[in-house]
């Protein structure tokens, strides 16, 4: 779940420097193209969520802690054992795992033999959140911890012949430049860290303008400061492209504008192509309430109504069916 956290003040020159940032990295310094790009779904409320859009192509599930022993005993196998793909996270103290003697670490390499062969497996997403707030450890642990889970992972891939990920999850904030360190101090490299792991992801929201006001009921906007899909995806990308690393987006939230009625169902279907057309592995829609917004995709037309056929459900149902 994104912590969807944004410093309001921004400066102007350096929004300007990033969106040309954006804008001049040339097509031919694009990731390759995913063989697929998966389409798929976060949500607290998987209920209401399978009843309205039905599978979808990836589940993006996560723990607080690390509380099972095998993967079938999680709440994401009992919710969807027959999922074509996972994108999962827990949360361990990287200190733990970089301690060769802590009996998580066997713990851990257990679970990961008991996980589908083709999941995709994170620990502590948003670690730059948790930098800010928390400071339980510093970038230096969270990387060098990666790489531990990264090695055990390809390690049980070659025990039996799995495709399993890792990938390190980050706020957009982050990729736009306004929080406090850079996604580098979180993405492990061979030369510094001693290892890598396989994608680098984003948890990425449009902003809320007027949100939780008379105007715009939870789950609404004025439509101002309305960002399309190509210009807070292009961060994460361009970062992607940098460091020739495949990319994926955990987590997309807009917002619907009280103005326009079909303007978040557009914005759905120009992030799926824009993913698609830049090589993104998977992106998931976020079905949920945050700290700051109500993110799901049940909101329509008069507002305040909630439908199992909104405009926006309809649109990740198509994308969801498109192959």
């Amino acid at each position: 779940m994104t912590t969807d956290r944004r410093p309001r003040p921004l400066v102007l020159l350096v929004t300007a420097a990033f969106a040309l940032a954006a804008l001049v990295v040339p097509a031919s310094a694009r990731p390759a193209a995913a063989a697929t790009t998966r389409v798929g779904a976060a949500s607290t409320d998987w209920a209401w969520f399978d009843s309205a859009v039905g599978q979808v192509q990836i589940y993006r599930d996560f723990e607080r802690g690390f509380n099972y022993t095998t993967w079938q005993q999680t709440a994401a196998y009992q919710r969807h054992p027959n999922a074509p793909a996972n994108d999962y996270s827990f949360k361990i103290l990287p200190q733990r795992l970089l301690d060769p003697a802590d009996p998580i670490r066997a713990r851990l390499r257990d679970f990961i033999a008991t996980t589908p062969k083709n999941i995709i497996l994170t620990n502590h997403h948003e670690p730059d959140w948790d930098y800010k707030y928390l400071k339980t450890y510093t970038p230096d642990q969270y990387r060098r911890a990666m790489v531990v889970l990264a090695n055990m992972v390809r390690a049980q891939n070659a025990a039996d012949g799995g495709t399993r990920r890792t990938s390190v999850i980050l706020m957009d904030v982050s990729f736009s430049g306004y929080w406090v360190l850079p996604p580098s101090e979180w993405w492990p490299t061979d030369a510094r860290d001693g290892g890598h792991v396989d994608l680098i992801a984003g948890d990425i929201y449009a902003l809320p303008h007027a949100t939780n006001t008379p105007c715009c009921p939870p789950g609404y906007t004025d439509g101002i400061k309305w960002q399309k899909p190509s210009y807070i995806l292009s961060f994460l990308r361009n970062f992607a492209v940098a460091n020739n690393t495949p990319w994926a987006i955990s987590e997309i939230g807009y917002l619907e504008d009280v103005n326009n009625p079909d303007r978040k169902a557009a914005a759905l279907r120009d992030a799926v192509a824009y993913a698609k057309a830049n090589g993104a592995q998977h992106i998931s829609y976020f079905d949920a309430v945050g700290p700051r917004a109500d993110w799901r995709l049940r909101w329509s037309t008069p507002v305040g109504t909630a439908s199992k056929t909104s405009k926006a459900v309809l649109a990740w149902k198509a994308a969801v069916a498109t192959p």
